[in-house]
């Protein structure tokens, strides 16, 4: 992600500008949470450490619902339905894989009997009793019986799989790699073979989404991007966005994803609305990074990270206009995106009075004064990015972000 030393903190520093909408949610822990899973917008799970805590209305009240040994370390959890829940991970006593397993919502856990050594990592299911998990050395496993027994998978590495997500039944793809090194596996057969795939990538990848049938998204080291638009065969990089930090990424639509991370001390968010094609800083104003993010809805998303943090947000994460700032949709912008001529108009025939544009630092890079009711900029030397309009109309202030082609 291009770090933009976070759009957050330096536009908030001048009236006119939004703040990205998340709260923080106090859970009553300080170790650092790994993984999140929502039922819905208020049932949820997160683990991290060897803890796993419960809320049932949207994260204001947390319990804690299961606590392992202090040697276990959870890694991921997943929710298959309200009753069953599931969360992965390692026993450093034992230096066994764990899998724990709830059958009442958390009322009870249990532990599942394995032999197997990795570090879990990664756990997805394809339906209530078709699950998979990925972790070190390798390991895929596979459950047929909601988790109660899982058979190892020959993934045919050694090396870290760090992701793993089916798109049906037959077809996943799980990813990791080292460092200077990224790998891409692929099967067509339920996981029974796996084929490693071209990558255009030397870094290693942490997190695989599949926002269609055909589409899926792969993060990893340095804000590494990658796509794929035929189910995992050929991949492409897209525009870095330089994020720090173990990174996650989610879509809510085909269109719609986000990309969590950041240093122990700096919450990283992006956000894109076109595909990926450009990545917007949406980052709230907390100290600790986030690790994994999870949208049960289109405007409701939870992020976790270190030290405990849950972030919420119910827009959708989106920039909302701060109270002094009189926001009336009245100055309209076309097209946007844009290539090159951006045209301003009124739309209640007033005279605009000034025309201010910034880039995501909040730089003015450009300024003119039209008086008049319509004008066209000529922008055909800007970079393709997210840039924001500041409109000035009959004591009215207006700002909308604005997309470069």
């Amino acid at each position: 992600m291009k770090k933009f030393k976070i759009i957050t903190l330096i536009l908030l520093s001048m009236p006119w500008m939004g703040y990205a909408q998340w709260a923080e949610k106090n859970v009553m822990t300080n170790a650092s949470l790994t993984s999140v899973d929502f039922i819905n917008n208020d049932l949820g799970f997160v683990t991290g450490y060897n803890e796993i805590f419960k809320t049932e209305n949207g994260g204001d009240n947390w319990i804690l619902s299961h606590k392992a040994s202090d040697f276990v370390i959870y890694e991921d959890i997943f929710a298959i339905n309200k009753e069953v829940v599931i969360a992965v991970g390692k026993d450093l006593l034992t230096n066994l894989s764990i899998i724990t397993k709830t059958e009442n919502g958390g009322v009870d856990w249990s532990e599942i009997n394995i032999d197997n050594f990795s570090f879990l990592k990664s756990l997805f299911f394809i339906n209530a009793n078709v699950g998979y998990c990925s972790g070190s050395n390798g390991a895929i496993l596979k459950t047929l019986d909601s988790g109660d027994t899982w058979q190892s998978i020959n993934s045919g590495t050694g090396l870290n799989l760090e992701s793993i997500y089916f798109v049906n039944e037959m077809v996943g793809i799980a990813v990791g790699g080292t460092i200077g090194s990224a790998l891409i596996l692929k099967t067509k057969d339920g996981g029974e073979t796996w084929q490693e795939m071209d990558s255009p990538s030397d870094e290693n990848l942490q997190s695989v989404f599949f926002s269609s049938p055909e589409i899926a998204y792969v993060v990893g080291w340095k804000g590494e991007i990658l796509k794929t638009e035929d189910c995992g065969d050929n991949w492409v990089r897209q525009n870095s966005v330089a994020m720090t930090g173990n990174l996650r990424v989610i879509f809510t639509d085909e269109n719609t994803g986000y990309i969590v991370g950041g240093s122990m001390n700096e919450s990283l968010i992006q956000k894109t609305t076109n595909g990926g094609d450009l990545w917007e800083d949406i980052s709230p104003q907390f100290s600790q990074g986030l690790i994994c993010v999870d949208f049960p809805s289109l405007n409701v998303g939870y992020a976790v990270g270190s030290k405990g943090i849950v972030a919420k947000t119910t827009t959708a994460g989106i920039m909302t206009s701060t109270n002094n700032l009189h926001v009336q949709d009245e100055i309209k912008l076309f097209p946007n995106p844009f290539h090159g001529i951006l045209h301003v108009a009124s739309d209640i025939n007033i005279y605009i009075d000034c025309i201010k544009i910034y880039d995501t630092n909040g730089h003015i890079i450009k300024e003119i004064k039209p008086n008049a009711t319509k004008t066209s900029i000529d922008l055909s030397n800007l970079a393709s990015n997210v840039y924001y309009v500041e409109t000035h109309a009959s004591g009215k202030t207006q700002i909308k972000k604005i997309i470069k082609k």
